[in-house]
């Protein structure tokens, strides 16, 4: 359409999935190269220092292992289809676009490929990037991801609150304007009934948040503790030996050899990691740190997400959101029927109440050891059609999704979840500007999601900026 918009009609869903892949190489092959490269530690001697980074994370998260474990038997056969139709679409317009192709070992694409380049992008949804800096910068206290940049806003308005008595929805995910995290806009229709307009990233199979002719949703980063820094106990004069449950085990050595692009040269470089019960395993000055995350153990997220495409009511909705493959994200949802719905989602492991999960916790023994178990849909922060017909997220604890009288509490929810309990300034101007309504007109939505009125310092980056030199280390930034 005039604004760059796809629109794709086609008998089947694989044929829709081929097309998508073609559509998006047409538009953004160079930026959708981008994760494929990193995921075969390729991207290193394209970019250069910056590629090397992302190589490294998905060496560190060894996503090649996870797959080989999982593939055959998490996904079905139809979307396994799908998989391998979009890898073909990848594949043909390189064949039939060379001189666009940024690494000749880049191709051909498998459909293990595609799902591969999934791993980095859950990870980084579940806040990975925070914990991995903690260890790599050697700063090992406690965080709090309340303070990292974000900027998403979800509302859902059921029909007991709008002037119209319509669901409205505003999906309003606040991604950047360009790289493989930038919205990739498009419209889908199948006579097998995959009928969604939405968006997906750069190489994304399928979209991840919009809506069909039944419903919709949007997702907000949530920043619950979605994973966990262990720290091992080495062995004092045997090298590679850490003590787990009285006994010492040897760590697996993994060795990353990469070519980074370096003014026009390539040159080789190499890094150490390490794999251990825990998980993927780093050494620092301090010692040996691993870090384990759902986001690493289950696979799926992609097939979830086109079932969530084609879900056409609330129960087939809810019921795929049962399959809990998103390792984090807020649902803000809302449909034609007038549900609304939101969930503060996770995939959060039982883990063992006697140690305080916001810090580093001993990785010596199986009481810290996690499964690969996940705490139930029901054990979540949810609220379905409440009284005031309102729900909404900004970045924000899900403890605060709708009116005070009808929020959760925080009593209720199992404390190991690590639930965050922070506002944002936005999550409190909403509430200002949906108090003086008794009924949201679609005029009064679209001021709501434009608001930027200035009307104290509280929303203001100002507060944020006050609040960052409050807390800095007086002995560091003396």
């Amino acid at each position: 359409d005039n604004f760059g918009v796809p629109y794709i009609f086609t008998e089947t869903d694989e044929e829709a999935a081929y097309a998508l892949a073609w559509v998006q190489a047409e538009d953004h092959f160079h930026v959708m190269q981008e994760p494929l490269l990193a995921m075969k530690g390729l991207l290193s001697s394209v970019q250069g220092k910056d590629g090397a980074i992302l190589d490294a994370l998905n060496f560190l998260l060894d996503a090649d292992r996870l797959i080989e474990e999982q593939y055959d038997v998490v996904f079905s056969d139809k979307f396994k289809g799908i998989l391998e139709a979009y890898a073909a679409g990848v594949n043909r317009y390189a064949e039939t676009h060379p001189n666009e192709v940024l690494h000749k070992k880049l191709f051909p694409l498998t459909a293990k490929d595609v799902v591969k380049s999934y791993a980095i992008n859950m990870g980084f949804m579940a806040n990975l990037q925070y914990n991995l800096i903690r260890i790599f910068e050697n700063e090992l206290d406690a965080i709090d991801l309340m303070d990292a940049p974000s900027g998403s806003n979800g509302f859902a308005i059921s029909p007991l609150r709008s002037k119209e008595e319509k669901t409205f929805l505003v999906a309003n995910s606040h991604q950047p304007l360009s790289g493989f995290a930038s919205w990739y806009e498009v419209q889908i229709h199948t006579n097998e009934g995959w009928d969604f307009h939405g968006a997906t990233f750069a190489a994304g199979v399928t979209p991840f948040v919009g809506t069909n002719k039944n419903l919709g949703w949007t997702h907000c980063v949530n920043y619950n503790d979605f994973n966990d820094v262990f720290e091992l106990k080495m062995h004092p004069s045997n090298k590679n030996q850490y003590y787990f449950d009285g006994e010492w085990l040897e760590l697996e050595k993994r060795k990353l050899k990469l070519k980074v692009k370096i003014a026009g040269i390539k040159i080789p470089v190499s890094r150490t990691f390490y794999r251990s019960k825990y998980g993927p395993t780093i050494k620092n000055k301090s010692g040996y740190y691993a870090i384990r995350l759902p986001a690493n153990l289950v696979l799926g997220a992609s097939e979830q997400w086109y079932r969530m495409n084609k879900a056409s009511n609330f129960d087939e909705f809810k019921e795929v959101l049962a399959m809990q493959k998103l390792p984090s994200l807020h649902v803000i949802y809302g449909d034609k029927d007038g549900n609304i719905l939101f969930v503060d989602n996770g995939l959060f492991p039982y883990r063992n109440p006697n140690y305080d999960w916001e810090y580093i916790v001993p990785g010596d023994t199986s009481a810290t050891l996690w499964e690969a178990k996940f705490m139930p849909m029901d054990s979540l922060i949810q609220i379905h059609n409440p009284s005031c017909g309102y729900l909404f997220n900004s970045n924000n604890t899900g403890f605060d999704c709708t009116c005070p009288s009808e929020n959760p509490k925080p009593a209720d929810y199992n404390k190991t979840m690590g639930y965050q309990t922070g506002l944002t300034a936005r999550s409190i101007r909403f509430h200002a500007l949906i108090d003086d309504l008794d009924k949201v007109s679609y005029e009064d939505l679209k001021r709501i999601k434009y608001d930027s009125k200035l009307q104290f310092p509280l929303y203001t980056r100002a507060i944020e900026n006050l609040d960052v030199i409050r807390n800095l280390d007086p002995q560091k930034y003396p």
